[in-house]
């Protein structure tokens, strides 16, 4: 009897009462661990939002050809690197208007002073493209985007990809002629499903400024294009 008294002793602990104590102890362990886990997901979280946050957004159609013409992030555009740190970009204000402003960049894009027209304006000493004259067909044709000598593989599919925006293309044609001057050397032929989507583009192109150049558009004859006659022809433009 003093035996079982004393395995019965409440004073003394027994097995169940261990039992209890380290199963309380692993369900705080548990816990903290989970807690810790969620703490480190989280963070992982946040520094995969901020990664992807800080990737390098895919350079616009402008942005892509002068990097082709050897300019580079940050520097200049002249020939000394002493120009605008960003390609000039057209911001359309209605259907037929914009405004041409440094594109974003270290330094904020310039905005036009108060009572300026916000119609697309030429360079300093430099005439703006001529209005078309010719009725409007599906057929564009560009001038001066680049020069002679800057056509490379890659030009005719990015001129594609741009022009597309403006509806449905058929076919973008690049050829480049000699004896010509350098703004008429490389002749770009946009066919478009619609006169429509044509026009739209002429409306937005016609007048762009691009890497230092005044982008000329114009309607283009539809037969000659489809006989695939794309010399320059006086009179005939």
């Amino acid at each position: 009897d003093d035996k079982e008294d004393e395995e019965d002793d409440p004073a003394k602990p027994n097995d169940y009462d261990e039992f209890c104590r380290r199963r309380m102890q692993q369900k705080a362990e548990e816990e903290m661990e989970r807690r810790r886990q969620d703490a480190l997901n989280r963070q992982q979280q946040q520094q995969q939002a901020a990664a992807k946050a800080a990737e390098p957004k895919e350079d616009d159609f402008a942005t892509r050809m002068l990097k082709k013409m050897g300019w580079k992030e940050g520097t200049g555009l002249g020939k000394e690197g002493q120009g605008m740190q960003n390609p000039l970009v057209m911001k359309k204000t209605d259907r037929a208007a914009g405004v041409i402003a440094e594109g974003q960049g270290k330094r904020d894009a310039p905005q036009p002073a108060a009572g300026q027209p916000t119609a697309k304006q030429p360079k300093p000493g430099e005439k703006a493209a001529a209005a078309p004259t010719r009725p409007p067909t599906k057929v564009l044709l560009l001038n001066n985007l680049v020069g002679a000598g800057e056509v490379d593989e890659d030009l005719e599919g990015e001129t594609a990809e741009e022009a597309s925006k403006y509806g449905k293309l058929k076919r973008c044609v690049v050829k480049e002629i000699k004896g010509v001057p350098d703004s008429e050397a490389v002749r770009i032929f946009l066919e478009y499903e619609t006169v429509e989507s044509a026009t739209k583009a002429l409306v937005d192109m016609n007048g762009r400024y691009f890497g230092g150049r005044v982008v000329k558009a114009r309607f283009f004859d539809e037969q000659r294009f489809a006989s695939g006659d794309l010399e320059k022809r006086d009179g005939l433009e």
